[in-house]
Parts: structure tokens; C-alpha cells; sequence
């Protein structure tokens, strides 16, 4: 199941004008620029088309003039599409709040949007998140998913989801990249984060090598070193093994959910809600979680 995009519960409201500005050629919409070309004449919410994955689906986009997807070149009277491939980019463009957006993340597919949610307020922003997970939302989202789902990315920006290896690849790939990761406690209501200089995760083919292997350092925080057990490892679900364990699949041990397992998990951030598995440990501390995000930014050396 795909990422599902939705900006402030308005998609159902415009999708049925998304014809009225395709191209004299019946060809779709895929950014703010077609929107322009093809009539646009006021800054507002626009549906454009997604083709990730060779799946076709509508989302809606916000063209603006400086605080969005679409950059307008007044002297020149045309418009170019942004270039911001992740929440930073948007930061330096003027998004200064926290919220969703898009971004174009995949250097092989330039001219495709992606709904992301942005924080840019934590430690100077600049954040995308890639996962979120709190469980006092009223439907909350499956995080038992096959392979190609995680692949692929699920779930709601607005409330608990799983961006996708596919674009944590990508947006981790082209510079070097720090994650910032936040927890709650399920019974203390303890918080606290895990800051790591260093994050990347690798192809997903790699030579025989296990697919979207991840890499972390140079760890700083107050809930301690939850991924450094982990760092070196492939990704596995319940129906891929990947991971170091010679007795079984760890996934399927371990409350489902995909991860980067090792003989096992030390830290899971996509177990089930409720259960001791959705947790975060280290040498020196447990937490198991009813809240947990992970986001990641360009390092500030690149």
C-alpha cells in the first residue's frame, strides 16, 4: 500500500476539478509549472499526478509565488519548477513552519512530487520525518507490512506512518545526513532524543549485498544508543529475511514489523502499538514507546 497524501482533508473537495487544467493534449498535470502553463492564475491548492512506482494517483499540492512547491519567475513572467529535494531545501525557500509539503527527492525522477512532512522548528529545523508514531491517534496505521510496502511507504503524514525506504534512500544518498530521533515512554511519559551525525541508508540492490542496508555514528542524547547494534544491517519483514539471525526471522519473532534487524532487535520503532516490542534500548536503557519519530536533514558540513 502506498504512501496515502492528503493535505488538510481538501483532496476529495478539488479532485474533480483536476480535469479542468490538463493539457489540450489530455496529458495530467505533474506540478505547479503545468498547472501554470495549462491556466493557473491564483496561489492555491492544486491536484498534480504521482507516478512512483508505475502507479498513477492524484495529490494535492499548494502553488505559491515563495512558501511552496512552485517558484514564480516574475521578471521573465514563466515559472520554474522548485528543486527542493528534502525540508531543508524548503527551510532556505522560506517554509518556516512545520507542516506537510512536497519535495522531489528522486535524482532518476526529477519532475515527481512527494508529499513529506517538515519540522522546522527542532534544533533550527530542516527536518523530513520518515516515520511517526503515536498511538492516542483515533485510526491508527498497520505497521505489519510486506517488504515492497515498506519499500514503498504507508500511512497518513498527518498521523503515524512509514515513508518509505525507497525515499529514505534518496534523500540520505546525494549528501551526508543526520537523524534526529524522539520517544515517549508507554508508562513513565518519559521523552527524550537520540541525535546521530551519521545516517545512510544504502540501495536497495546492492551487489548481493542485503537491500537498503543502514549505516549510523557519532551518537548523541539522553536515551542512549539505540541504533548502533543495528547499524551495519539489511532491512527485513515477514516475508524478507535479512537479517543475522540463524534460528528464524526476527520480524516474525519480534512483533512484525520491518526493521533492521540483527540476531534480533535492540531498538524497533515499527512494532506493533501496545506490545514490548515497539521499544527503544541501548547498553544503558528501555523504553517501551506509545510515541516515536525519526527524521533526517542534510549535515550541516555539506
Amino acid at each position: 500500500m502506498k504512501l496515502t497524501y492528503y493535505i488538510l482533508g481538501l483532496l476529495a473537495l478539488v479532485i474533480s476539478d483536476a480535469s479542468g487544467h490538463q493539457a489540450e493534449d489530455g496529458s495530467s498535470p505533474r506540478n505547479c509549472q503545468n498547472i501554470r502553463e495549462n491556466g493557473f492564475v491564483e496561489v492555491g491548492h492544486y491536484v498534480v499526478y504521482n507516478t512512483v512506482n508505475n502507479t498513477e494517483e492524484a495529490i494535492m499540492i499548494y502553488c505559491d509565488e515563495k512558501d511552496g512547491m512552485q517558484l514564480m519567475d516574475k521578471e521573465g513572467g514563466t515559472a520554474g519548477r522548485s528543486v527542493a529535494r528534502n525540508c531543508k531545501e524548503l527551510q532556505d525557500q522560506g517554509m518556516n513552519h512545520d507542516g506537510p509539503n512536497i519535495i522531489y527527492p528522486y535524482p532518476d525522477l526529477p519532475e515527481t512530487p512527494l508529499l513529506v512532512l517538515c519540522d522546522q522548528t527542532t534544533q533550527g529545523g530542516g527536518w523530513t520525518v520518515i516515520t511517526r508514531r503515536d498511538d492516542s491517534y483515533d485510526n491508527l496505521t498497520d505497521f505489519v507490512r510486506t517488504f515492497e510496502e515498506y519499500a514503498a511507504g504507508f500511512g497518513d503524514v498527518n498521523y503515524d506512518f512509514y515513508i518509505g525506504n525507497e525515499v529514505i534512500h534518496a534523500l540520505t544518498d546525494s549528501s551526508l545526513n543526520e537523524l534526529w530521533v524522539t520517544i515517549e515512554a508507554r508508562d513513565s511519559g518519559e521523552t527524550g532524543y537520540a541525535h546521530y551525525q551519521y545516517f545512510h541508508v544504502a540501495a536497495r540492490d546492492g551487489y548481493a549485498l542485503p537491500p537498503y542496508i543502514m549505516d549510523s555514528g557519532l551518537y548523541e542524547g539522553t536515551i542512549g544508543d539505540g541504533l548502533q547494534y543495528h547499524s551495519g544491517q539489511g532491512f527485513s519483514t515477514i516475508d524478507q529475511d535479512n537479517d543475522s539471525w540463524d534460528e528464524g526471522d526476527c520480524a516474525w519473532n519480534q512483533g512484525d514489523g520491518g526493521w533492521w534487524y540483527k540476531d534480533c532487535a535492540h531498538a524497533c520503532l515499527t512494532a506493533p502499538y501496545g506490545s514490548g516490542y515497539f521499544r527503544w534500548t541501548s547498553e544503558d536503557s528501555w523504553y517501551t514507546l506509545s510515541k516515536a519519530q525519526m527524521m533526517v536533514r542534510p549535515s550541516a558540513s555539506t
